[in-house]
């Protein structure tokens, strides 16, 4: 009898533990370009303050280095507190993808003006579930950077990189390695006045994502 039990309970103990090593773990995930690409980032593209899930709580977030970038007192203007630029002086692709996507009214077209200037770069649509984005493609690395209006509404939960910029009318950025650990940099721009989270990627660090934000201007829409 003492002899059944004991192999009953061996066999319990078993049971166990091979349920916990099925369990899978749940992971950081970051959006950007999900296009075939050579090393650089998760979908874009899988971009983003990591999506929630109704199947598992979320991950919590990867660490990142602890340099920061400090908000100016008060707030610089932002650069696309401007006029916005004709449609005309920027790529095509822009307004044609943000016309197709689904979150057009609350996510207006912002474009890296005067990037597509680079000698051999191509321009073209990235995949953004129920938002628009655009990739510029260097003639050795594919998505070298981009932008895209996500499908993710704001809601005051995203992640938060070590650095952090704002500007004078309530617009901010938070940026860093993507994933934690590069070698890509990624931001997650808000934008006053916009209710969608907008991603902004570069694979040629933390400088040349700063000076694409710099580049950024809301584009005139039908």
């Amino acid at each position: 009898m003492k002899i059944a039990q004991s192999l009953l309970a061996l066999a319990v103990g078993l049971l166990a533990v091979g349920a916990q090593a099925a369990e899978p773990k749940v992971r950081f995930r970051v959006h950007t370009d999900t296009a075939p690409a050579t090393p650089a980032a998760a979908a874009a593209p899988a971009a983003s303050a990591a999506p929630k899930s109704s199947a598992a709580p979320a991950a919590a977030a990867p660490a990142l280095s602890t340099a920061t970038v400090a908000e100016p007192a008060g707030g610089a203007r932002a650069p696309w507190q401007g006029a916005s630029v004709p449609a005309q002086s920027v790529p095509v692709v822009y307004l044609a993808e943000w016309k197709k996507a689904k979150n057009r009214d609350r996510c207006a077209p912002l474009a890296l003006v005067g990037a597509e200037k680079e000698a051999g770069l191509k321009v073209r649509r990235a995949s953004f579930s129920d938002g628009w984005a655009v990739a510029y493609d260097a003639p050795d690395q594919r998505s070298a950077f981009g932008i895209a209006g996500t499908g993710l509404d704001i809601d005051g939960e995203g992640y938060r990189f070590p650095n952090n910029l704002s500007w004078s009318d309530g617009s901010k950025v938070s940026y860093g390695l993507e994933g934690g650990t590069g070698p890509g940099y990624l931001g997650y721009l808000e934008v006053a006045g916009q209710r969608c989270l907008y991603n902004i990627w570069s694979a040629r660090g933390q400088k040349h994502l700063e000076s694409l934000l710099l580049s950024l201007r809301k584009v005139q829409t039908p």
